[in-house]
């Protein structure tokens, strides 16, 4: 009887551990796929290309839009008492500087004049129907609401070198790549400050990854580029109507959603002058949220359009975030929908930077997310880029 009573145990705990055995080599299989697929996107986070102003870079989705102007300047000199050159490979970095999009001076233009022909972009774009959708998922948006997200957009130009995400046209697909635009370039902003579209390419534009290892500098440095120099965009904890811009020595009021046509001197300047260095750490000037023109008061109403029936909802909001600035007005937050969106989370906070190191990036060969040769990374469905935040300039 004691055996008897045993061998029902035995088999019981036999079939248990196969049971177990079973899960764990299916748990096992998931596993590695995912961490394939986050080592992927991790090593594309980490290379970032430094763009110069003019250029197209790799895989444009148009032909350029951006307009010659007099005033595509950077900002002014770095401060005298500032090293003079990018810090040495390995070398652990000060923290990159955040700024706010709604910060009076961080973009500039020429009076009355357009730094971009929206109009152009919109052709261009639409002319080729999948070259539209892939910017539609580039941007965060609906492909139908292509055309009206350009037009909302206003045309300036950067006066700071700024790390963001940008994306290529590569393989019928919206390919992400981290970046460097150089301080001039011609973009396009959102009613948040952010930059959305990068006019010499027509790439559509997200704030930037945090990558979770050393940092890759790809692309020749431009006269007076420097790393402690680059800054991070923040979305503006308000809707903007305008953003106050520099046009040579003097403040500009230019309303979002306008090429310059109904630009006007501002009726209350910000309280600094023109040539103010908001980039130099040293320098501190006051907050522009609070009385800047073109910002509604806190609790002012905001009713939003309908939504497009083709909107992407490539993220849903914290509860406390009430909206996310990678779907624009016409395409409401909403709860995922497995869509790839080829963007990232728009609202990083502050990242410090990590050590950085010169030469060719990881390579990854195969899987979902692999890296191409020119760094780029097509979008895959369930990829979370984000890691912990810190990156270099």
């Amino acid at each position: 009887m004691e055996c008897l009573s045993i061998r029902p145990r035995h088999a019981a705990l036999a079939v248990l551990s196969a049971g177990i055995l079973i899960i764990a080599g299916c748990g096992e299989d998931g596993v590695g796929k995912d961490s394939r697929a986050a080592k992927a996107a991790n090593a594309a986070s980490a290379k970032v290309l430094l763009q110069p102003f003019a250029a197209p870079g790799p895989a444009p989705f148009t032909e350029s839009t951006a307009a010659p102007l007099p005033d595509a300047t950077p900002s002014v000199p770095p401060s005298p008492s500032a090293p003079a050159e990018p810090s040495a490979p390995g070398e652990r970095a000060q923290a990159v500087r955040s700024v706010s999009g709604a910060t009076a001076g961080l973009y500039g233009g020429t009076k009355s004049l357009t730094s971009c022909d929206v109009d152009a972009q919109v052709r261009l774009l639409t002319a080729d129907p999948g070259k539209a959708t892939a910017f539609a998922r580039g941007a965060g948006v609906g492909a139908a609401s292509v055309p009206n997200f350009l037009r909302g957009l206003t045309p300036v130009v950067l006066r700071a070198d700024v790390r963001l995400t940008s994306h290529g046209y590569r393989g019928g697909a919206a390919a992400a790549h981290q970046a460097v635009l150089q301080s001039g370039t011609a973009v396009l902003v959102d009613d948040r400050g952010l930059p959305r579209v990068r006019c010499a390419g027509g790439n559509p534009l997200r704030p930037a990854v945090a990558p979770r290892s050393d940092v890759v500098r790809q692309g020749e440095p431009w006269s007076g580029y420097r790393p402690d120099r680059v800054v991070v965009v923040n979305r503006s904890t308000r809707v903007l109507t305008a953003l106050l811009i520099v046009a040579g020595d003097e403040w500009i009021e230019r309303r979002t959603g306008t090429d310059g046509d109904q630009d006007k001197k501002p009726d209350v300047p910000p309280p600094y002058s023109p040539d103010t260095d908001i980039i130099d750490p040293s320098v501190e000037p006051p907050d522009p949220t609070g009385t800047t023109p073109g910002t509604p008061e806190p609790d002012a109403p905001r009713s939003d359009p309908a939504p497009s029936p083709d909107c992407l909802t490539p993220d849903a909001p914290e509860p406390d975030e009430p909206e996310n600035m990678a779907v624009p007005s016409d395409c409401p937050s909403a709860t995922p929908t497995g869509e790839p969106d080829g963007g990232v989370d728009p609202d990083y906070p502050v990242m410090p930077m990590s050590p950085e190191r010169e030469g060719s990036g990881p390579t990854l060969d195969g899987g979902p997310g692999a890296l191409s040769d020119d760094g780029l990374t097509p979008s895959v469905p369930g990829d979370d880029p984000a890691g912990p935040l810190t990156f270099q300039g």
